[in-house]
């Protein structure tokens, strides 16, 4: 018989970014302190620079093991870095996660034999491809946005800090195709795969709306989140992911896509939220620390 677990789910930390969110980020962690899980699993935004690896050091005394994805601002450089994002993605977060006791999922699947369960992750990335036909449609002669990522007002700090020999469609592919690999290694060694992103890997999870984005920024924002090779790719294996995790957004949500019980963890620099899975029963618990004021 397999073995029940207890697997924490947390995102979006930004580890000493905003003095309010480091208060809750300290009460989360004392949380698992008092109410230690089997596994306590990280889905990116974990902290920015030297922030990565003090973030993780907090966790230290929390008796389980652990597991990441890296976000988008785990791979921001400075203009005068020695390094670039891709190696700071590809070889150095993973040190650093490894020297802290975490599994960098974006570099294979951490098994959970005892359970037939396993943790399948990825960073993820955005490739357009969630809104690019209705701005080809709607706003042709804005499509340059997309690659300066400049919104009517504001930018998306991607531009200014992500620095690599990449375009956003090629690590896309990359990223995938990798999370391709890890989820079939996932799925011929045990029964069932969680999944595990920073950005959402289908689109029911991305920015929740009342109805179809029409505005030039919320498609834009559609078009920064997320891709349609991922969810191909869920799709294909739905019968085997009973679950999938994710942040980003900075938006609790929930749903499906197709078999796949899709959560959303939804904390924000000023407030964290922790989603506490019980398996093999499925039920999830939900922890917020700090106040959500919008």
């Amino acid at each position: 018989m397999a073995a029940t677990l207890e697997l924490a789910f947390t995102a979006d930390l930004h580890w000493g970014h905003h003095a309010r969110g480091m208060e809750a980020n300290h009460a989360l962690v004392r949380f698992l302190c008092a109410h230690p899980p089997d596994v306590l699993v990280l889905a990116g935004d974990i902290g920015t620079g030297a922030y990565f690896a003090e973030c993780l050091a907090a966790f230290a005394a929390i008796p389980c093991r652990k597991a990441l994805v890296p976000g988008n601002h785990d791979v921001w450089v400075p203009s005068e870095a020695p390094h670039d994002s891709f190696q700071l993605y590809r070889e150095q977060l993973p040190g650093v996660a490894q020297a802290h006791g975490f599994h960098y999922l974006d570099e294979g699947p951490f098994l959970l034999p005892e359970a037939d369960l396993a943790l399948v992750g990825s960073i993820n990335w955005y490739d357009y491809s969630w809104s690019l036909a209705a701005l080809r449609e709607r706003f042709p002669e804005e499509l340059h946005r997309l690659e300066s990522k400049r919104f009517t007002r504001g930018r998306h700090n991607d531009a200014n800090y992500v620095r690599w020999p990449h375009t956003d469609g090629t690590f896309t592919a990359e990223v995938v195709a990798r999370f391709r690999d890890h989820l079939t290694q996932a799925c011929n060694a045990v029964d069932r795969a969680i999944v595990v992103t920073h950005h959402p890997p289908f689109y029911g999870l991305g920015f929740p709306r009342p109805c179809p984005p029409t505005s030039l920024d919320s498609l834009l924002w559609d078009a920064l989140c997320g891709n349609q090779a991922m969810e191909r790719e869920l799709e294909k294996a739905e019968t085997r992911i009973p679950f999938a995790f994710c942040g980003h957004t900075h938006r609790a949500r929930t749903n499906r896509l197709g078999a796949i019980a899709g959560h959303n963890i939804g904390g924000d620099y000023h407030f964290k939220r922790l989603l506490w899975l019980s398996w093999p029963t499925g039920t999830i618990v939900s922890h917020q620390f700090g106040e959500e004021n919008r």
